[in-house]
């Protein structure tokens, strides 16, 4: 089996499907309040039940390199620049 045709991979911006609706959702947050979501925003605007998924979420972006997060401080998100996301190119122009 040839490794291009496994379905899981992570998709063209180097996140999986949860990964990518995830960095949407902080986006569309701060689009739409100005501030950063907290953790249980996030888990609501991602359906999830727990907060545990949302914080892994989380934990993986950051060590994608996506966002920054300051420990023990509620909405210490900040997203960072990737050349290679169209979306960050996008919010820099705005």
């Amino acid at each position: 089996m040839h490794p291009s045709s496994d379905l899981s991979l992570p998709t063209q911006t180097g996140l999986t499907a949860q990964q990518r609706a995830c960095l949407d959702a902080i986006e569309a947050y701060l689009a739409r309040t100005r501030t950063m979501p907290s953790v249980d925003d996030l888990r609501v605007a991602l359906g999830f039940s727990s907060k545990a998924g949302v914080l892994r979420l989380l934990r993986q972006l950051e060590e994608r390199g996506r966002i920054a997060r300051v420990p023990l401080r509620a909405r210490a998100i900040r997203l960072l620049d990737d050349p290679e996301c169209p979306r960050c190119r996008e919010r820099l122009a705005s």
